[in-house]
């Protein structure tokens, strides 16, 4: 093979960087060997006290790293708050499931067993009858109701008050063509009111739901005008300040339910909605509002969504068990906090309802009904 010339110990002396140095001789190897044993015994001692060191380390690790946790009243761990982008809310959501220690806000429960108030983690049942929702007031009485609004099976849509005594606060002309329907109890200007419907009609042309607030003290009763008609109608409506929210049907639409009392206008496309929604696999549904007026939720498929309504911008979005969105009957917001309402798919019973705050973090309460917070007017 040609070098071009260059000669072999040319080429070496050309393409070698370090000079190269004749071999020790002598003692001077010996003196090579000795050190290069020794150094190989220390690497070897270091080594096998490094791997004594580590395993003991995972050792311990492991034994800090395990817990145990109530599982009775956990809603499983696939529910996953997403984190929301920075550009949305200030803080991010975490990405953890845990049982809530305490229950910071009184709630009540109606449901088949009576009425129960859970105050400070204690449940106390009230009343033992069987009601289909109940509000608590600021006299420790309750606004109830027996039966849910059904044409097929009316039963008694009279509005109760509840205490020591059963009290009748609205009732019905024509039991036989008429029927009460309670949606929410809020407080304005120092009063209380009770929140209902009034249907009457069963055909194409006299087919009418009309909302009116009943003022608890006085009897004075406002109408808000019709919110339903032949096949069309609300689901469970909310108030909060100065608008009442809920979803509509009409046929085979469906969509956000806005009723402004201070004259203003909501326009669902500000809050990321549609006006209506048809023919969709999945549409935004279970739409609530808190007492405030400035959070509204809904139901996205299998995301519970939380907006404020003054930036328009989603300050929660949590990650609900697959499925789940199918067995929600309603929910509630107060605070940081939501409750949603499920019933049995097979029985059409109401279930246990599920308590989380905007943080993720969950758990099922121990009786059977719907649960709805107590007004702000008894903290």
């Amino acid at each position: 093979m040609s070098n071009d010339g260059i000669e072999p110990d040319d080429l070496w002396a050309q393409t070698t960087a370090v000079p190269v140095t004749p071999p020790p001789s002598g003692s001077s190897t010996r003196q090579l060997i000795v050190i290069g044993a020794s150094a190989f015994v220390v690497m070897l001692i270091v080594g096998l006290i490094l791997t004594l060191s580590l395993g003991g380390n995972d050792s311990n690790t492991a034994v800090a790293t395990t817990s145990t946790s109530p599982s009775t009243s956990v809603v499983t761990s696939t529910i996953q708050p997403s984190v929301l982008p920075t550009t949305l809310v200030p803080t991010t959501i975490q990405d953890t499931t845990t049982v809530v220690a305490s229950i910071n806000h009184p709630i009540t429960i109606a449901g088949s067993q009576g009425i129960s108030h859970i105050a400070d983690s204690n449940t106390t049942l009230v009343d033992s009858q069987s009601w289909d929702l109940a509000f608590r007031l600021p006299d420790g009485t309750f606004i109830a109701q027996h039966a849910p609004t059904d044409y097929q099976q009316p039963g008694d849509t009279n509005i109760y008050r509840v205490g020591a005594t059963t009290s009748v606060v609205q009732s019905v002309a024509n039991p036989a063509n008429e029927l009460l329907r309670l949606h929410d109890v809020y407080t304005e200007s120092g009063s209380t009111f009770v929140l209902y419907s009034l249907s009457s009609g069963s055909g194409l042309e006299d087919a009418q739901e009309e909302l009116i607030a009943f003022e608890l003290n006085t009897g004075l009763t406002t109408s808000f005008g019709m919110i339903g008609g032949w096949e069309s109608g609300t689901s469970r409506l909310t108030f909060g300040s100065n608008i009442i929210v809920g979803q509509f049907f009409a046929e085979a639409d469906t969509g956000p339910f806005f009723l402004h009392l201070d004259g203003y206008t909501t326009n669902p496309n500000d809050f990321g909605l549609a006006d209506s929604y048809s023919d969709c696999s999945v549409c935004p549904s279970q739409f609530t509002i808190d007492p405030s007026g400035q959070r509204l939720a809904w139901i996205e498929a299998d995301l519970l969504v939380v907006l404020d309504r003054t930036s328009a911008t989603r300050i929660a979005e949590i990650r609900l068990p697959q499925g789940l969105y199918l067995t929600i009957d309603s929910i509630e917001v107060f605070g940081d906090l939501i409750l949603i309402n499920v019933y049995d798919s097979n029985t059409g019973t109401m279930g246990k309802p599920i308590l989380m705050s905007f943080m993720g973090t969950s758990m099922t309460l121990d009786t059977a009904g719907t649960a709805t917070f107590d007004e702000p007017f008894n903290q």
